[in-house]
Formats: C-alpha cells, sequence, structure tokens
C-alpha cells in the first residue's frame, strides 16, 4: 500500500478492526469515529515525545474511552444475534406472509441499539426496523405483508448493525441464507365453456400411465429442447449431426394438452386508469392470463389429462406434459417468475414451440393480441393433425386497443375455436391452495384444552 494514500484510506475508507465468521453469518467490528483514534495517537507521539500531566490525562482519557467502546463492541457481536422465521407460508396472490423476528442478547450489557437492515425482493415487505434490548434478554416480532403479486422472491439477506454508547464502533452482522418464498399465481373456477374440448383432445377417461409411453415405437427425433426426459435422447441421431436429438413417441391417447401464454411484452396493458389492482382481481392482462394459465392446469389435471407449458421470455421455459395434481406445482413454479417481458411476438413463440408439439396434441394459446399475424402460425403449429384453441382476453375491456372478435373470426375461418375473455370475467377462489390457518383451541368437557387447529408453517 502506498504510504501516502494512508491517510485518505484511515478517514473514509472502511477499517475493519476485527472479522470471523458464524454458520451463515459475517461478523465484522468497523471503527466509525476515527477522528478519535487518530487524536489518541496523537497525543500517544505527544507524550512520548514531551511528557506532562496533561498529556498523561489526555491519553488515559481516550484511551480508556477507546477501550471501553472496543470491549462493548466485542460484547454486541459475541453475545448478541438476530434471527428471522417464516411462520407462514404465502402459496397464493392474496394470502398473507408472516415472518416473526428475534433479537437474543445473551451478554451482561444492554442492547442500546440495534438496526435491521433488509434486502428481501417481495414487493412491499421489509422488516427494517430499530429495536432496543435489555441485558441477558430477548425480544420478539412479528411482521405480516400481503402477497400482491406472484413471483420467486428472497427474504433476505439482511444485515444487523449494532453499536456502543458512543458510536465509535460499529458491529456489522451480515446473514447470507436467504429463503425463497414462492407466490403461486390464484386459482379460478373457470366455466365450462373455457375448458379446451377439440377434436383432438379425444377420449377423457382416466389415464392410468403417461401418455408418452416409451414402450411405442418413436416416430422421429426433433431438436433437444430444455426440459426433455434425457432418456429419450437419440444417440445415433446426435452423434450423426454432432447435436442432441430426442425421441417423439406416438401418443396412447390425444389427451395431450400444452399450455402457451402470450410474453409479448407489447400486447400487455396495465390497470385501467383510477383502479387500484393488488394482482388479484384480474385487473390487467398480465394477471388474468397467469390466472386463466394456472387454472386451467389445475381443471384439465383433475380430469387426468396430460398438461404441459411452453413459455419463452428471455429463455425458454418448458414443463413437459404429465398426468396428476402433483404435476401442477410444476407448473405453477414455473408460471410464478415469469412476465411478460419477451420482445417476440406471438407469432415467434408459436415457431419455436412447433418441434414440441406432437401429432394430435392439443394447443391452448392464452393471448390478449388482437394481430392478424399469430393466427395463421398456430395453424400450421397444428397441420400434422393436432389441435388448437385461443382463450383471447379482449384489449378493449381492459383500456387498450384491438378488437377480439375481428380475431376470433379468423380463427374461426381457419377452424381454430376461440372463446373471449373480458375484464372481471374471471374472479380468483381465496385460499385455492388451501386456507391460511392460526391457531385455534377447544376446551373439552373435563376442562383440558387441546389444539384444535395448527397453523400451517413454512416447511409444510
Amino acid at each position: 500500500m502506498d504510504l501516502r494514500s494512508f491517510p485518505r484510506i484511515f478517514l473514509h475508507g472502511p477499517l475493519i478492526l476485527w472479522r470471523f465468521t458464524r454458520p451463515n453469518c459475517i461478523i465484522t467490528i468497523e471503527l466509525r469515529q476515527r477522528l478519535l483514534a487518530a487524536a489518541f495517537i496523537f497525543v500517544l507521539i505527544w507524550h512520548l515525545a514531551a511528557p506532562s500531566e496533561v498529556t498523561a490525562i489526555s491519553l488515559v482519557t481516550l484511551g480508556g474511552l477507546l477501550g471501553a467502546c472496543l470491549f462493548w463492541a466485542r460484547a454486541m457481536a459475541l453475545r448478541v444475534a438476530g434471527r428471522r422465521k417464516l411462520r407462514y407460508a404465502a402459496v397464493q396472490v392474496g394470502e398473507e406472509l408472516e415472518e416473526h423476528i428475534t433479537l437474543d442478547n445473551a451478554s451482561a450489557l444492554p442492547v442500546l441499539w440495534a438496526e435491521f437492515v433488509d434486502r428481501s425482493d417481495l414487493p412491499g415487505y421489509t422488516v427494517t426496523s430499530v429495536r432496543a434490548a435489555d441485558a441477558h434478554s430477548s425480544i420478539r416480532w412479528r411482521t405480516r405483508a400481503l402477497c400482491a403479486r406472484h413471483g420467486l422472491y428472497s427474504l433476505g439477506p439482511w444485515e444487523l448493525h449494532l453499536g456502543d454508547p458512543f458510536g465509535v464502533c460499529l458491529v456489522r452482522q451480515i446473514y447470507t441464507q436467504p429463503q425463497e418464498v414462492l407466490v403461486c399465481p390464484p386459482l379460478a373456477a373457470l366455466p365450462e365453456e373455457l375448458l379446451p374440448h377439440g377434436a383432438a383432445v379425444g377420449d377423457h377417461r382416466p389415464l392410468r400411465q403417461p401418455l408418452r409411453a416409451e414402450t411405442i415405437s418413436a416416430t422421429h427425433a426433433r431438436v433437444y429442447h430444455p426440459g426433455d426426459p434425457l432418456r429419450h435422447l437419440h444417440w445415433r441421431t446426435t452423434a450423426r449431426r454432432e447435436a442432441l436429438f430426442t425421441k417423439v413417441f406416438e401418443p396412447e391417447a390425444s389427451s395431450i394438452i400444452w399450455l402457451i401464454p402470450d410474453l409479448d411484452k407489447n400486447v400487455h396493458l396495465t390497470p385501467l386508469p383510477g383502479l387500484t389492482s393488488l394482482g388479484i382481481g384480474g385487473e390487467d392482462t398480465e394477471e388474468t392470463m397467469m390466472l386463466l394459465t394456472a387454472s386451467l392446469a389445475n381443471q384439465l389435471l383433475q380430469r387426468r389429462l396430460a398438461v404441459g407449458l411452453a413459455a419463452y421470455a428471455d429463455k425458454p421455459i418448458v414443463v413437459p406434459p404429465q398426468v396428476g395434481t402433483p404435476h401442477l406445482w410444476k407448473v405453477l413454479r414455473a408460471l410464478a417468475p415469469l412476465w411478460p417481458d419477451s420482445p417476440w411476438p406471438l407469432a415467434r413463440t408459436l415457431a419455436r414451440a412447433q418441434p414440441l408439439i406432437s401429432a394430435r396434441d392439443l394447443v391452448v394459446v392464452i393471448t390478449p393480441s388482437a394481430s392478424t399475424d399469430w393466427p395463421g402460425e398456430l395453424r400450421r403449429l397444428i397441420r400434422r393433425g393436432g389441435g388448437a384453441e385461443a382463450i383471447l382476453l379482449d384489449p378493449a375491456s381492459f383500456g387498450g386497443e384491438g378488437n377480439a372478435d375481428a380475431c376470433a373470426l379468423i380463427l374461426a375461418d381457419l377452424g381454430i375455436t376461440s372463446k373471449i375473455v373480458r375484464r372481471g370475467e374471471v374472479r380468483p377462489i381465496p385460499a385455492a391452495y388451501g386456507r391460511l390457518r392460526r391457531w385455534e383451541f377447544m376446551t373439552l368437557g373435563t376442562g383440558r384444552v387441546v389444539v384444535k387447529q395448527r397453523p400451517r408453517v413454512a416447511a409444510e
């Protein structure tokens, strides 16, 4: 280090006196009042050069103050800790997230101030606050927030700042382990007319095994896409073309449905002026599209149909078709972090999805686009015998421009069934994934109190 830059670093740069780590926590003690340390060094040199009663008293005073502050800061670093626990799991837009925050002080000195600095990215939620605690005590409080937008968020990382009474030293505890929170789109009870019933759906009988059975001979090979099972790779074609190719099997029944939401940022609309949307009422096209996609997946899986998801934003998101209600969580986890940020129009999205679609598959497109470009691409997508349906979000009802009825006529001319959904027609079901539970107790006739219902904790 250049000695000429030492005064600048000493006065302005972070001066860490002590640093150590605990599991998922980095603790440092930093010197904040550097002028006090500089004054102590100056008085020490002065006393060594010209000892006097004044310099001795000043040296003892400054040294005692620095030593007491360092001792206090070290006690805060070693004996004080913060904890946060996600108590109630937020699983759906519109539910409440609740956390318990704890400040533990195991030292003989009181915590005069403790600042919680939160870097969570959940909109409208933070645990940032300033607290105090007595010696050998623990304080606890709760924070709540309404989950207004779907997405994959993290609680943390976060910091705990502590200090001595004079503000000479700063203890910084950095908790580096964030906790993931998945806020899923809400679900709605869709009317029967919105559910796909095209000719390609075929028999709706309960299916006892995956439709893409590996016992059936493969019809052809196509380029590998993210999400394809590795066991379906066609090694001969892969070796010959020096690129990954996967086998495409002939389905046992034409009950495979692909959901393709339109993520083109240029066609989605924000809420109408004067409306306040929390993302739970379908007041904008993006939330309505997510509500419809999640609800379609839920109701089709309940009918034992195989449902897959193909979405194209900055990168392709593909969930291969499977049957069974447990598959819903895979679809929801893929939907939650998706936002309409794709620069590509729906026509290009459908062209990219073409290698995924097999013969007799049914494609369901959910879009607010009234453009005349994509219906032809959708017709080419199903030219091998599959089926297609479209759910059109009427842009005029969301405050935009465009005629969904005209687009529906174009689709009808191409032999594609379409349904039009307007703002407010589809409403979410509160607590569709299970109502958020609280503690409930019941007193028996003997006077014994038993737990009737306990909260659903985050681990569940």
